[in-house]
């Protein structure tokens, strides 16, 4: 297996183990660590989207899938307290954000706003 693709799968690897813990993903950075360039670092896309790095992703993913829609099936019953309620919130926005995260879609939404100032 070529090197570019063991480095791949570290990253994911790394991503994985970051999400398992619960902090914050920094791409970039995990990527600079396993022996990307500072170009390929800024750019991301350039190792997730490599099919290594998706094989490793994958399972992962699908897990997290899975207990999401466990989340949403507990959220539908009708005696939660307020405590699980709220824990089941979290828990699915936190789940929901990781796939996100994880599947290359938006973590955030950014809006831009035009600014102009009169002279």
């Amino acid at each position: 297996m070529p090197k570019e693709s063991e480095n791949a799968k570290a990253v994911a690897q790394e991503v994985i183990q970051t999400v398992r813990k619960g902090q914050k993903v920094i791409k970039g950075e995990i990527i600079r660590k396993h022996g990307y360039s500072q170009s390929v670092s800024e750019r991301p896309s350039k190792v997730t989207d490599t099919q290594s790095y998706k094989d490793e992703i994958e399972p992962f993913l699908e897990g997290l899938i899975k207990e999401r829609e466990r989340i949403l099936k507990a959220l539908k019953t009708k005696d939660l307290s307020k405590v699980q309620y709220e824990g089941l919130v979290r828990s699915l926005d936190l789940a929901t954000k990781n796939i996100q995260l994880l599947s290359g879609g938006a973590t955030e939404r950014v809006a831009g706003i035009e600014i102009t100032f009169k002279k």
